[in-house]
């Protein structure tokens, strides 16, 4: 019964402290490869048009990192007559 118990604490510890790291590493680099593999195939092929976008991570990077405050995306601010946004010109009602 003892040796029953030492092999599976054994088992246990070989799977969290060597397993479960190699298989985060080795994810970790197929990931990256994957994704410089196909950042050169696209470079080399010419086809970028379906690459990665990358300024949604850099925003959420500059947000998420170092407390730096995230510019506004809009270039101005909402029009305070939302009708003239609309195109609405003048009177809205059709009651004479």
């Amino acid at each position: 019964m003892f040796l029953r118990t030492f092999l599976l604490s054994l088992a246990c510890l070989l799977a969290w402290f060597v397993l479960l790291p190699m298989l985060v590493i080795g994810g970790g680099l197929a990931l990256f490869t994957h994704a410089i593999f196909a950042e050169l195939g696209a470079w080399f092929l010419g086809n970028t048009g379906t690459t990665i976008d990358t300024t949604a991570a850099r925003e959420i990077a500059r947000r998420m990192c170092g407390g730096v405050q995230a510019r506004n995306m809009r270039r101005r601010p909402a029009p305070k007559d939302f009708d003239a946004l609309n195109g609405v010109v003048g009177p809205t009602s059709t009651s004479s």
